[in-house]
C-alpha cells in the first residue's frame, strides 16, 4: 500500500452538515485502519469534542491533533502542547472588547467563557462540550495560558477583528478564520501541518506517504504539507487550489469517493 497515514479535518470534512459521519466514510476508514493505515483527526476542536469521534471510528489508540496542532494527545498522554502567554492573552482579551464577538479560552480539556451567549450555546450543541463561565481577568491573573482563543460572531465582525489583530501585530501568534464566523488564535508554533509533522515523525512516516483531507482556510498548510491532499467539494475555491484533488462534498460521500480513487 503506497499510503501509510491519513489526516482528516472534522467539521465540513469528516462530518456532514448534520454533524454525523456518513456510512461510506465509516466503511472506508475502517477498511484502511484494519489494513494497518494510521488514521488521525486534525481539528480546531478541543479533546472532549473530538474523542467521541475516535470511538465511532474505532481508532481510540491513535494520536489526535486538537486546537489546530496546539495539543496532540495519544490516549491519556500529551505528545505536544503549545500555549499563549498569559500577558499576551490579557492583551488579546482587551482588544476583543472593541468588537461584537463571543470569546472562548481553551486549555487541554477545559473550556472557559466570560459570558454564555447564543454563539456559546450553538457551540455547546455542535461539540457536546462543557463550558465554565469565569471572570477572564481573574483567570489570567492566575497565570492561565490557553492553547487556543476562539472568537465567534457575524462574518463582518470576525473579519474586522482579524484585520485589527493582524494590524496590531502579534509575531508569536497565528490568527486565522476556520470559517467566516470563527476566528482561531494560537501560538504560531502550532498549526495543522506542524501537528501532522510531529505525528509522522514519531511513527517514522514520510510526508510523501500521507494523505491530508480538509475543507477550509485553517487546513491549507496541512494540504500543502502532505504528499497527497484532498479538498472537499464544499471547500472555498481559495482552499481547493492547494489540494492535489478535489472530491465531492462532505454531504455526498466525498471522503469515500476520493480514497477509493487514490487507494486501489
Amino acid at each position: 500500500m503506497k499510503y501509510k497515514a491519513i489526516f482528516i479535518d472534522v467539521d465540513g470534512t469528516l462530518l456532514t452538515d448534520e454533524l454525523t459521519i456518513s456510512q461510506g466514510t465509516k466503511t472506508i476508514l475502517s477498511k484502511l485502519h484494519n489494513a494497518g493505515m494510521l488514521i488521525s483527526i486534525v481539528t480546531a476542536r478541543p479533546p472532549g469534542a473530538s474523542l467521541p469521534i475516535y470511538d465511532q471510528l474505532g481508532i481510540t489508540g491513535n494520536p489526535i491533533i486538537c486546537f489546530n496542532g496546539a495539543l496532540i494527545l495519544k490516549g491519556n498522554n500529551i505528545l505536544y502542547e503549545a500555549t499563549i502567554a498569559a500577558s499576551t492573552t490579557a492583551t488579546i482579551i482587551e482588544e476583543l472588547q472593541k468588537f461584537a464577538v463571543s470569546t472562548s479560552l481553551y486549555h487541554q480539556h477545559n473550556w472557559f467563557t466570560n459570558h454564555i451567549d447564543s454563539w456559546i450555546e450553538q457551540e455547546i450543541e455542535i461539540t457536546g462540550s462543557r463550558i465554565t463561565e469565569v471572570n477572564f481577568t481573574k483567570l489570567i491573573q492566575a497565570n492561565f495560558e490557553p492553547n487556543k482563543i476562539l472568537c465567534m460572531g457575524a462574518p463582518a465582525a470576525i473579519e474586522a477583528t482579524e484585520q485589527h489583530l493582524k494590524m496590531i501585530g502579534f509575531p508569536n501568534l497565528g490568527i486565522h478564520k476556520s470559517k467566516p464566523t470563527y476566528l482561531e488564535i494560537m501560538n504560531n508554533k502550532a498549526s495543522k501541518s506542524q501537528g501532522v509533522e510531529k505525528v509522522i515523525s514519531a511513527y517514522q512516516i514520510n510526508k510523501e506517504d500521507i494523505i491530508a483531507i480538509g475543507d477550509n482556510f485553517n487546513d491549507i498548510d496541512m494540504l500543502q504539507y502532505a504528499g497527497t491532499s484532498i479538498a472537499m467539494g464544499n471547500a472555498p475555491d481559495a482552499v481547493k487550489k492547494h489540494a492535489t484533488i478535489v472530491t465531492e462534498s462532505n454531504n455526498n460521500e466525498g471522503i469515500q469517493k476520493a480514497l477509493n480513487e487514490l487507494i486501489k
